[in-house]
């Protein structure tokens, strides 16, 4: 009986150390991964961040594009 206590507070503590250590090496991220809005060009309809849009609505692969 004394035995398969033993086996079982090793098993235990060989589980919390494994947990603790793999936690160690790959740290849960620190913030949720942050959304950047998108929206269509006007032209080819490709969704791009805004932020890369000009004011007409157009890409910038359609404003080097020539037509």
């Amino acid at each position: 009986m004394s035995r398969l206590l033993l086996l079982l507070l090793l098993v235990a503590f060989a589980l919390v150390a494994w947990r603790t250590l793999r936690r160690g090496l790959n740290p849960p991220p620190d913030a949720a991964p942050t959304f950047e809005p998108t929206a269509r060009c006007a032209r080819c309809g490709t969704h791009v961040p805004r932020d890369q849009l000009d004011a007409t609505g157009t890409c910038a692969r359609c404003r080097a594009a020539p037509g």
